[in-house]
């Protein structure tokens, strides 16, 4: 069997582990958003540039 000791560290890297796939998974999730942004103010100054043109 386990050790009390081993148990946790086992139970500690597991939720490291979630933390991780969490932390990643958000990026993954935000990047898109992100990109849409950037595009979208690419635009608004090629906008601006045409109209001073």
């Amino acid at each position: 069997g386990e050790t009390e000791a081993e148990a946790e560290a086992e139970a500690e890297a597991e939720a490291d582990d979630e933390a991780d796939a969490g932390a990643a998974a958000e990026a993954v999730a935000a990047a898109p958003e992100a990109e849409a942004e950037e595009a979208e103010e690419a635009e608004e100054a090629e906008e601006a540039a045409e109209a001073d043109a």
